[in-house]
C-alpha cells in the first residue's frame, strides 16, 4: 500500500479503502477541518498522553460526546498516517476503539476517536497503587479483559482482509467505564490482502513484545500478534512489566519453565495467594507459554487463544460459585444492593441539550428515550417519564373522542409506568453484565427521569428487521 503523492485525501481516495463523509460500518467517517479541532478540543488544553508519533488531547464534538484527538508531530509520513486510518476504518467491534474521522490539512494531521475514559491496562497492573500498595484486580476481572482483548484479536484476523496489529500491549489496551478492553493505535498495522505481501522495510515494535521472528524477517503476521498478545499474558498474572531495566519478562519466564515449579513464584501475590487459584493460573500461564513459542507453526491462532481463555473462566467461576453459596455466575455483584445517584434535573437538561429533538433516540406511549453523556464520561439513555399533566390531557382527549379502548391503553400503561417510578430504584439489586445497569435518577416535582448504560448498536430488532 505504497503511494508517492503528496496529498492525504488523494491516498485515501486512491486506496478505495476510506471515502470521507460516506457511510462505512455503520458510521460515517467525517473529515475535520483545523479549525474544528482547535474548537473541539478547546485550544488542545486537556492533554491525555504523549509518545513518538505526537499527542492526544481530550476533547468533546458538538453533541458533546467526548473524544481523544490524535494530533501528529510534523514531518509525519502522509502515507504512514493514511494507512493508519484506513486500517483503522476497517474495523467494527465494540472491543475496538470507534474511529470518528480525520484532519488531513497541511502541517495539521489528526485522528479523532472515541474517549475511553479508564485509562489502559498497563496503568492499572503498573501504576494504580494507594496507601497499602497496588489496587485490588481480581483474577476474574484479569480473564474478562484477555478474553475480550483476544477475541477482538481473533476478529481482526479472520476479516476478509486481515488486520494485523503488529503492536499489542497493556498501553494499546484500553478500559471503559466497566473494565471492558478497547484496542488502540493501528499506527503499525497491516490491513492484508490475500495476494499481499506481509514484508515490511522497518521492523517497528515495543522491545519486550515484538515478535522475534518478525525482528529476524520483517515478515509479519497474524502469529506475531499470538506472541505479543502471550506477553501480554504473562503480565496479566505476574504483574510484572514485560522489561524492567535489564529485565526481560518473557526470557525470565521461558528459564523459570525450565526449573519447573518456579513459575509459580512469578503469579502476581494477589491472586497466588489463594492457593485455589494456583490451578487457573497455571492454566494461564501454560497457554502463554505456548503462544510464545520460537515456532510460529506450534503457537496457537487467537481464536483457539481465546477459547482456551473462555474455558479456563468458566471453570474458575463454577470453582468459585461452588464454594462461596453465590449464583452459578459466582460474582458477588449479582446480588449485592447498590445505590444509584440522585442526577439533577438541571443536569439532565444540560447533557441532553434540554431533551432537544436532536438527543431524542426512541419512545413509547409514556417514555421518551434521550441520548447524554455524564459528567464522568459515561454514555446514558436518558428516560424521561412523560408528566402526569400531558397523561391527563390525553386520557381526556381519548374520552371525548369516544374511543374506549384508547382510553383503557393510557390508563393501563399509565398505571404501569407510574407503578414502576413511585418505586424509583434509589436501590438497584441486580446486577449484572448482560443487563443495562441503573446510573442515576432524577424525582423533582413533576419529573421522573431514569438514567442508564447506553447500548450503542440498538436492540436484536434493529438488527433482524434493519431498522
Amino acid at each position: 500500500m505504497d503511494y508517492q503523492g503528496t496529498n492525504v485525501r488523494d491516498f485515501l481516495h486512491a486506496n478505495g479503502k476510506v471515502v470521507l463523509e460516506r457511510v462505512d460500518n455503520n458510521h460515517s467517517l467525517r473529515s475535520f477541518t483545523q479549525k474544528e479541532i482547535e474548537g473541539i478540543t478547546g485550544g488542545y488544553s486537556t492533554l491525555l498522553g504523549e509518545g513518538g508519533f505526537g499527542k492526544v488531547y481530550k476533547g468533546k464534538l458538538d453533541d458533546l460526546r467526548p473524544v481523544a484527538v490524535k494530533k501528529y508531530k510534523n514531518g509525519t509520513k502522509k502515507e504512514e498516517f493514511a494507512k493508519e486510518v484506513i486500517v483503522h476504518s476497517q474495523i467494527n467491534h465494540k472491543n475496538v476503539v470507534r474511529l470518528f474521522g480525520c484532519c488531513t490539512e497541511e502541517n495539521a494531521l489528526m485522528i479523532v476517536m472515541e474517549f475511553v475514559c479508564n485509562g489502559n491496562l498497563y496503568n492499572i497492573l503498573h501504576c494504580s497503587s494507594d496507601a497499602n500498595g497496588s489496587v485490588p484486580f481480581p483474577l476474574d476481572k484479569r480473564l474478562d479483559i484477555a478474553i475480550e482483548s483476544a477475541e477482538v484479536l481473533s476478529y481482526m484476523h479472520s476479516m476478509y482482509s486481515p488486520v494485523l496489529h503488529g503492536d499489542i500491549k497493556p498501553a494499546n489496551i484500553l478500559l471503559d467505564e466497566n473494565l471492558q478492553p478497547k484496542i488502540s493505535d493501528f499506527g503499525i498495522a497491516r490491513l492484508l490482502a490475500a495476494d499481499e505481501t506481509r514484508h515490511t522495510r522497518s521492523v517497528i515494535g515495543c522491545i519486550g513484545y515484538v515478535d522475534p521472528l518478525f525482528c529476524q524477517s520483517g515478515i509479519l503476521t497474524p502469529k506475531s500478534d499470538v506472541y505479543s498478545f502471550g506477553v501480554v499474558l504473562l503480565e496479566i498474572i505476574t504483574r510484572k512489566k514485560a522489561v524492567d531495566g535489564t529485565i526481560i519478562l518473557a526470557q525470565n519466564f521461558a528459564e523459570a519453565l525450565r526449573k519447573g515449579k518456579k513459575v509459580r513464584q512469578m503469579f502476581d501475590e494477589e491472586i497466588a495467594n489463594d492457593k485455589k487459584n494456583m490451578k487457573f493460573l497455571e492454566d494461564v500461564a501454560k497457554l502463554a507459554a505456548e503462544c510464545l513459542k520460537m515456532e510460529d507453526k506450534m503457537r496457537p491462532e487467537m481464536v483457539e487463544v481465546a477459547d482456551r481463555l473462555r474455558t479456563i473462566r468458566k471453570a474458575y467461576r463454577h470453582h468459585k460459585g461452588s464454594n462461596s453459596g453465590l449464583p452459578k455466575s459466582g460474582k458477588a455483584e449479582d446480588v449485592i444492593p447498590l445505590v444509584v445517584p440522585s442526577i439533577s434535573m438541571d443536569k439532565l437538561k444540560e447533557v441532553t441539550r434540554n431533551f432537544s429533538i436532536d438527543a431524542l433516540i426512541g419512545q413509547s406511549l409514556q417514555i421518551k428515550f434521550f441520548f447524554g453523556v455524564l459528567k464522568d464520561g459515561r454514555k446514558s439513555m436518558i428516560m424521561k417519564i412523560r408528566p402526569t399533566t400531558e397523561i391527563v390531557l390525553e386520557v381526556m382527549a381519548a374520552y371525548l373522542a369516544s374511543s374506549p379502548f384508547q382510553l383503557m391503553l393510557f390508563v393501563y400503561q399509565y398505571i404501569l409506568t407510574i407503578t414502576l417510578l413511585l418505586q424509583v430504584p434509589v436501590v438497584s439489586r441486580f446486577r449484572h453484565e448482560n443487563v443495562l445497569q441503573l446510573l442515576g435518577h432524577c424525582v423533582e416535582g413533576d419529573n421522573r427521569v431514569l438514567a442508564c448504560e447506553y447500548a450503542s448498536r440498538g436492540s436484536l430488532q434493529d438488527i433482524l428487521h434493519g431498522e
